[in-house]
């Protein structure tokens, strides 16, 4: 009898063999033709770490070599699979968007934020946060974390219909097992149909998953992910840094859309500084391959800056020394001179703020390196100016039409969001191989102050405190993160992104060794250390003018750029936003009677701006409001979940959409009288400064 049972399990075991191998094969021929990549890699490909093998009760299992061959799945996976999505069908995992008005001088001349807090406003105020919704018959936007066998994927769309599926199995065992046992093609044929994708990412980091998903939302719409559903399956460490990622970088994706009236200001501001003959960065360490073998001092204007200051006034001499933004102040009270100023806000106050913490003595011999978006008034006050051009920037844009064509300028990635990250950029452009990092905190490190006690904010009498609109360390929405020396410190999403910044700056600046010495959260790549720990001994002091004014005449010049001749050709470039908005207008103009149809009037808007965007001559256009547009389809897509219903959320988005009319409305007159207008705003600090703290 036991022979016998061995006879017939070798004969299943046969048949089994040959059924997957047929599956295999299909799907092989399948991806030969539409998965190249995939075809190369697997097609002889010897798992090693997570074989298939049949159980005992007659089903495929996967089994964990590493782990004496123990099963993967603890029943059939199919029963399994089913179990699982049966649980999800009525408790799915969601992540939840937060929308936030946006704080800013003169909103009402802003077309942008004039329209988008009051929507956001309203579809906040539309919230319901205790209901639990189970899983529709229709789902936007899901990301399938694990590929396993590949049974829940069908199951899932047995009950759902998903427009736009994101797979990611990092291992790439498993997705060989599933080569056997799932129908690729029938998936692929499954989001062959208008308006729906599939997007899958195997065998990858978290770091290159995130890119691969970041890329993906922009090309599909990231308003389709305004309530993105999650689908664990098969947790690993691998899958649990990929999700991580993903939902840390999320708000990043959401904010990095920009929106009309910054681009505007960016327009204005760029083409006045190129005007005005600025020198451009052109050179940059990773292309020349030249380094510094002095030490930077790239100083933030954060809390933990008050502790560094005897550090700093003993060896200021033996640094370059790089001031951002409002550190610029507090480094004069201390009479400490920076080599290099660093500024990338756009506004007009920066000019204030700049006047009131500084004498022109003072700044007389300071080299200032801004961002293009600077205001002109900002490169004004300094003697010697030099910008760098930002990147994913309407200015940058427009402005490298007039390079000539054997030329180049150095764009100036992962220089925002914060002035720090822009000092950062420099110095690494410049050369600078041991950066010293002082005030960087990207939080609230000591008792929930927002900046140093040097600074000119504290200046400010309290009464005007308010309207500074500052981080603070109470906020809600705020988050925790590790902090430079253990515990946790209260940061801002915002704060999180310039994190982010640095660290792929560092990364992708290998020869710069990065020491942070500031007490607020841990920026990986950077090695944290006490300025009492700094050792500096072999560093002598140096002449460092004329140093610095080597690095500049080094690295920034205009030669061989183009002249804008007249405001005409640069106002003709931008005419088709006016035809644009007459499209977008028809699409929003009737009501949608059902979220199917709200989110039809949402891909049809994205997919005409981003059209524009690959004409030559609506791509200056496109990039003046892209931000906007996707900022509003977002918004609008996040208003369709909120009510109680989707009814409610419809109703929620047909009004909604009056907001994004009236913005239309209100960019159009600015884009027709007012498209290279600088930035007139202003703070009035001079006349709210406490008088014993005034310079004048």
């Amino acid at each position: 009898m036991d022979q016998l049972q061995e006879l017939l399990r070798q004969a299943e075991l046969k048949q089994k063999s040959l059924e997957l191998e047929m599956v295999f094969q299909r799907n092989m021929e399948f991806f030969r033709q539409a998965e190249p990549n995939i075809y190369n890699k697997y097609r002889n490909y010897n798992p090693t770490k997570i074989k298939m093998m049949l159980a005992p009760e007659g089903y495929i299992n996967l089994v964990n070599v590493d782990l004496d061959n123990s099963p993967v799945f603890n029943k059939d996976p199919i029963d399994f699979c089913q179990d699982y999505v049966n649980q999800y069908k009525l408790l799915p995992s969601r992540y939840r968007v937060l929308a936030r008005t946006t704080k800013a001088l003169d909103i009402e001349s802003d077309a942008h934020i004039s329209t988008m807090n009051p929507l956001i406003d309203f579809i906040n105020s539309k919230e319901l946060t205790n209901i639990i919704v189970p899983l529709e018959k229709e789902t936007q936007f899901m990301l399938v974390m694990g590929i396993g066998l590949g049974h829940h994927i069908n199951q899932l769309l047995e009950i759902t219909d998903i427009k736009h599926l994101c797979i990611i199995e990092p291992h790439e065992d498993i997705f060989y097992a599933a080569l056997h046992t799932l129908d690729w093609h029938k998936l692929y044929e499954h989001f062959d149909r208008e308006y729906t994708t599939f997007n899958l990412i195997v065998g990858q980091t978290p770091s290159a998953c995130y890119e691969q998903i970041r890329i993906y939302l922009n090309q599909i719409g990231l308003f389709n992910a305004a309530r993105p559903n999650v689908f664990d399956h098969l947790s690993s460490p691998e899958m649990k840094a990929t999700t991580s990622m993903f939902f840390e970088k999320l708000p990043t994706l959401i904010g990095a859309m920009g929106y009309f009236d910054d681009e505007q200001i960016s327009l204005s501001h760029s083409v006045a500084n190129y005007r005005n003959n600025t020198p451009i960065l052109r050179s940059h360490a990773l292309l020349t391959n030249s380094y510094s073998d002095k030490p930077a001092f790239v100083i933030a204007n954060g809390p933990s800056l008050d502790k560094a200051k005897d550090f700093l006034l003993a060896n200021r001499d033996k640094a370059i020394i790089f001031s951002c933004g409002t550190a610029l102040g507090s480094l004069a009270k201390l009479g400490i001179k920076p080599d290099f100023h660093i500024e990338m806000e756009r506004t007009r106050p920066v000019v204030e703020w700049i006047e009131t913490s500084t004498t022109q003595e003072f700044r007389k011999d300071i080299i200032l390196l801004g961002l293009n978006t600077i205001h002109p008034d900002t490169f004004a006050l300094f003697n010697t100016i030099g910008m760098g051009m930002k990147s994913n920037d309407l200015g940058t844009h427009f402005i490298c039409q007039y390079i000539g064509e054997e030329q180049f300028v150095i764009n100036m990635a992962l220089s925002n969001p914060t002035v720090g990250n822009t000092g950062m950029a420099f110095a690494a452009a410049l050369g600078f191989s041991n950066i010293y990092i002082f005030g960087m905190d990207f939080g609230f490190p000591a008792e929930g102050k927002h900046h140093s006690e040097l600074s000119k904010h504290y200046d400010i009498e309290d009464k005007h405190q308010e309207d500074l609109h500052l981080y603070k360390h109470d906020a809600e929405g705020n988050i925790l993160l590790d902090g430079n020396f253990g515990n946790k410190i209260v940061s801002t999403s915002i704060y999180s992104h310039a994190r982010l910044a640095v660290e792929t700056l560092l990364s992708q600046n290998k020869k710069i060794n990065c020491y942070n010495t500031s007490e607020g959260v841990l920026i990986r790549g950077s090695k944290p250390i006490r300025y009492e720990d700094i050792d500096l001994s072999n560093v002598h002091k140096f002449d460092k003018k004329p140093y610095a004014r080597s690095l500049f005449n080094n690295n920034f010049n205009m030669k061989g750029l183009k002249k804008i001749h007249s405001n005409d050709e640069v106002v003709a470039k931008f005419s088709p936003v006016l035809d644009l908005f007459s499209q977008f207008r028809k699409i929003f103009t009737d009501d949608a009677k059902s979220r199917e149809e709200a989110f039809m009037m949402l891909t049809k808007h994205h997919h005409i701006a981003i059209e524009a965007g690959k004409d030559k001559i609506k791509q200056y256009a496109y990039s003046l409001i892209k931000g906007s547009v996707h900022s509003f389809n977002f918004v609008l897509a996040k208003s369709l979940y909120n009510g109680s219903n989707q009814k409610e959320g419809v109703e929620i988005f047909n009004q909604g959409k009056q907001h994004y009319l009236d913005f239309m409305d209100h960019a159009e007159q600015k884009i027709l009288h007012e498209l290279l207008k600088t930035d007139a705003r202003s703070r009035n600090l001079a006349e709210k400064i406490k008088p014993e703290n005034n310079l004048h």
